[in-house]
């Protein structure tokens, strides 16, 4: 039973790492011609460019956040599953 539980922990847990993934990468190909590269290095750059990259996303047409929005419910439902399993199969 044991191992049951640990196999079911891990594939939804994967299955909503895929997800969170997916999503990242939709945001970047959505984004990658509204927001130009960074060319620091620091860790500061990296943060600048995530947050041009949020407000870029407030800017693009509903159509084009329709899949992105559904790979967050989806990333979203997993996660709740997950937590959902730990409290159901604990007992």
């Amino acid at each position: 039973m044991f191992v049951v539980k640990i196999a079911t922990y891990c594939a939804t847990f994967a299955a909503a790492m895929f997800f969170a993934f997916w999503e990242e990468r939709l945001k970047r190909q959505l984004t990658d011609g509204i927001v130009q590269p960074v060319k620091l290095v620091s860790d500061l750059g990296i943060i600048n460019e995530q947050i041009r990259r949020e407000q870029a996303l407030k800017t693009l047409p509903r159509h084009a956040l329709a899949k992105l929005r559904l790979v967050i419910r989806f990333k979203l439902l997993f996660l709740v599953l997950f937590v959902a399993e730990v409290f159901v199969l604990q007992q």
